[in-house]
């Protein structure tokens, strides 16, 4: 049977490693036992050119990675002659000459199932060890002096070997078939692990901007500005953005669960926290996606005696997501069926009746990539929320009748009140000395409501006031007395808590204008959250909350600061249309924001085709600001093409980006008629003054000035080529994306772009995909420079050139040091982004003051 090329490949890649073990044992181990069978426990019969021959046509196969490649196709052909002739020739040759000796006997058999182990088609087995013993026996009959005579003994001995060869046959099969199975688990594993990457940067994307959407909407309440959107407009569209951001939320974590579990990334225990099983729980249900409300309405609580588990909300959320995603889909086709979510001592019950599980799959529910039923399931799911459980310290178990019910019962381990209590306090005593002395007001038409709040924030020594309406509430405001945050129930009569923050923020005459207000609503969160945010509030908060959260979210809302400031901006290129060029996202988002910081008007490209399709449809283009490596076309193609223009596009100023540090490089660009040349990462400073020299002076693109010539070799030799670990990030950069107001969410999206980046090369190395690496390193130098990584953009800059010619890194542990630095780097520019607002909101105060 002849198989096909790419079969013939994937063996010869999956043999590698056997090959040149294979190589290594076979010209070790023949002299060594000749050494032994001849002086230290002497046989009848051995052969010395035998051994050595051996042993020789072993050493290609040490060496066989070096082999040229138009030899490779033969590579796995002289394989198996070399198991022939070393293993079932060689031992069947001297165990002949041997007499059949009982030792001789036990290497034969040895010798059937080392084949076995070298050799995973029985078919293929069956051939090669055919051919080893019978040329084996012929030559020990034609080269004995003496006719080889069976005895008895003998022959029983030889009656034994069919048996084996069938065992060594069926031991192969199930190598096979063990191989197999493994290697579409890690085939199913980096296939989701790769649509998840593949997904989660669009979804990011979206999510962004959505964000910029609900910022240009304008208020609630209507504005001057929009006289055609009314009110109940302006709330459906608030009601359809904020169901909008849900669901990409919503897939977003099922990406980053996804992820986590083809990664098998740890639960660290240092996130698990005490929560409320039944508000945790009913926050699951708030924030669950569901399709439409006839589909909310099949789903009911029932809280029989709620209780205190330690787990990480996250993650827990993730689990019933994932239960209740599987529930959904499998009643979706019996429209009587329900879902229960029960929460009672120490347990929660996922019970739904629709048509049940088989028996015959219940054991194996909770495997990786076993599915019951769901063809587009990647059988996930259930094995993520039995290592969550496990992490808990508690179990997942499943109960199933098939056409009445499938119940899923999560066992928690007991949590004792004293070790509550013990938790509680310790966050008490530490929020404590930051609360002390802060004047809150709650504002809330619930008595009840505001008498528990008052009380949880007094055990913090914090100054509660109090009042039941909003017109109340902007009295108090409108004195004085400072406050420093309000808590404000969004439904009150008369004046909603709404209206009331956005009267609070329309009077900045007023002492209190720019206080911190935070939501505190009984509402689903989505929804209330970006009605809120639109209103000018700094956060929100659930009225189901204990002590604990509720304590622990006012600090970070006040730790953050206030979140409505509008942004800054100044208008040195107002008027201006400039094109980016760039397929890595986050630098092309960068420098996009840069430029309409300063006023321009910026249209975007992926690739050269596009940036010239820009030109072909649109006169406007003042500059053009380009990456040097795109797909398809880079930028060097690309301003060879707009230069060889006749049209007035052929002297547009060309700024080059680049990632690429080397002289060569930079040359190329000034000869293909760029401007200037810019290293990424791309300082702002210096992107404007380049920006502006160009349109101050419009200087011809084909006779570039020594002084641009020389101010880019400058900044190539700038750049050191080795790893500072001590120094990751580059904090002048970072500074100057502060002082443009440039630590945003797409600052945090950068962040999240390095770890997809990094998790992304992991699994291009795994699957030995050069290209795909190469591509994906690309984005991350692009990435890591713009965000500040230093060291990490540093270390990609110096393993990049061989990424380029299609070649690994030379360094051994590149991978390792880059998975390293990419995960520092992340935390370090998150702990950069939390210091910063609180930096910033510091200097808000004091100019309030």
């Amino acid at each position: 049977m002849v198989m096909p090329r790419e079969s013939m490949r994937d063996l010869l890649e999956r043999s590698r490693l056997a090959i040149r073990w294979g190589g290594i044992l076979g010209l070790l181990c023949h002299p060594i036992y000749y050494v032994v069978w001849t002086y230290v426990l002497p046989q009848p019969y051995d052969n010395l050119f035998l051994r050595l021959s051996a042993a020789v046509i072993c050493i290609p196969l040490i060496f066989q990675a070096r082999w040229p490649r138009r030899f490779n196709n033969y590579l796995l052909i002289y394989w198996h002659c070399c198991l022939i002739y070393v293993l079932p020739f060689v031992c069947t040759f001297l165990a002949i000459r041997n007499s059949f000796s009982t030792m001789w006997m036990m290497t034969e058999v040895m010798m059937l199932f080392i084949m076995a182990l070298c050799i995973d088609n029985p078919l293929l087995l069956m051939a090669c060890i055919g051919i080893g013993i019978l040329s084996g026996s012929l030559a020990a009959v034609v080269s004995s002096p003496a006719p080889i005579v069976l005895s008895a003994a003998n022959q029983s001995d030889l009656a034994v070997l069919p048996v084996v060869v069938l065992c060594s046959m069926a031991f192969s099969y199930a190598i096979s078939k063990g191989r197999i199975f493994v290697e579409r688990n890690r085939a199913l594993q980096a296939l989701a692990g790769s649509i998840a990457h593949e997904m989660r940067n669009p979804l990011s994307q979206l999510k962004h901007v959505l964000d910029r959407v609900e910022d240009a909407l304008p208020a609630r309440t209507g504005s001057p500005a929009s006289p055609a959107l009314s009110q109940d407009g302006a709330a459906l569209l608030y009601r359809h953005l904020a169901h909008g951001q849900l669901s990409i939320e919503r897939g977003l974590r099922i990406i980053a669960m996804t992820l986590d579990e083809v990664s098998a990334k740890p639960i660290r225990s240092d996130y698990l926290t005490y929560l409320s099983a039944a508000s945790t729980t009913r926050k699951a249900l708030d924030e669950y996606g569901f399709s439409d409300q006839k589909e909310r309405s099949k789903v009911r609580l029932v809280v029989l005696e709620d209780f205190t588990f330690k787990v990480d909300e996250t993650v827990y959320l993730f689990t019933l997501f994932n239960l209740i995603k599987n529930a959904l889909h499998h009643i979706a086709a019996h429209p009587q069926a329900t879902l229960t979510l029960t929460v009672e001592r120490q347990t929660v019950i996922v019970h739904d009746t629709g048509p049940g599980i088989a028996p015959e799959i219940l054991p194996h529910l909770f495997e990786p990539f076993r599915t019951a039923g769901n063809s587009a399931g990647t059988g996930l799911g259930l094995a993520y929320c039995q290592r969550a459980m496990h992490a808990f310290g508690g179990t997942i178990g499943c109960r199933s009748e098939v056409g009445k019910f499938t119940q899923f019962t999560l066992q928690f381990p007991v949590v004792s009140e004293s070790e509550v209590a013990s938790h509680e306090q310790k966050i008490l005593d530490h929020a404590t000395p930051f609360f002390r002395g802060k004047n809150i007001l709650v504002v809330d038409d619930d008595a009840g409501q505001r008498a528990r709040t008052r009380r949880a924030l007094s055990k913090v020594g914090a100054d509660v006031s109090e009042t039941a309406d909003g017109e109340t509430a902007l009295s108090m405001l409108r004195q004085a007395t400072p406050w420093d945050l309000v808590l404000m129930d969004i439904n009150m009569p008369v004046l909603d808590g709404y209206t009331t923050t956005e009267k609070i923020r329309a009077g900045r005459q007023e002492p209190n204008w720019n206080v911190l207000i935070v939501a505190y609503t009984a509402e689903p969160s989505n929804v209330a959250r970006v009605l809120a945010r639109q209103a000018g509030m700094d956060g929100l908060i659930s009225k189901s909350c204990g002590v604990v959260e509720l304590v622990g979210t006012l600090q970070t809302i006040f730790e953050n600061g206030k979140q409505h400031h509008s942004k800054q901006s100044f208008d040195g290129f107002a008027g201006k249309t400039i094109l980016v060029a760039d397929d890595d996202t986050y630098s092309g988002l960068v420098a996009k924001s840069y430029l309409e910081r300063c006023g321009a008007n910026v249209v975007e490209a992926e690739h050269g085709l596009a940036v010239l399709a820009r030109l072909q449809e649109d006169d406007t283009i003042d500059a053009i600001v380009m990456d040097l490596n795109m797909p398809g076309m880079g930028g060097v193609e690309t301003t060879a093409l707009i230069r060889a223009r006749t049209d007035a596009y052929a002297q547009v100023p060309i700024i080059a980006l680049t990632s690429q540090s080397d002289m060569e490089a930079v040359q190329a660009c000034l000869a293909a008629g760029m401007n200037e040349v810019m290293i990424k990462p791309v300082q702002v400073g210096s992107l404007y003054a380049s920006l502006a020299r160009q349109f101050a002076q419009q200087r011809t693109l084909h006779a570039p000035a020594k002084a641009d010539l020389s101010q880019a070799l400058a900044s190539v030799t700038g750049k050191p080529a080795t790893v500072m670990e001590g120094d990751l990030l580059d904090k002048k950069h970072l500074e100057e994306l502060m002082a443009l107001d440039l630590l945003d969410q797409s600052f945090l999206m950068g962040i999240e772009q390095i770890r997809v980046l990094t998790a992304q090369l992991t699994t291009c190395v795994t699957a030995r995909d050069v290209q795909s690496a190469h591509g994906a390193l690309h984005l991350l130098l692009g990435v890591s420079g713009n965000i500040g990584a230093k060291a990490l953009h540093q270390f990609a800059r110096q393993i990049y050139p061989r990424m380029v010619e299609g070649e690994w890194p030379s360094e051994a542990d590149w991978l390792a040091r880059i998975c390293v630095l990419g995960d520092r780097s992340a935390t370090a520019l998150e702990m950069y982004f939390d210091s910063a607002k609180a930096r910033r909101d510091h200097r808000d105060v004091l100019s309030d003051g």
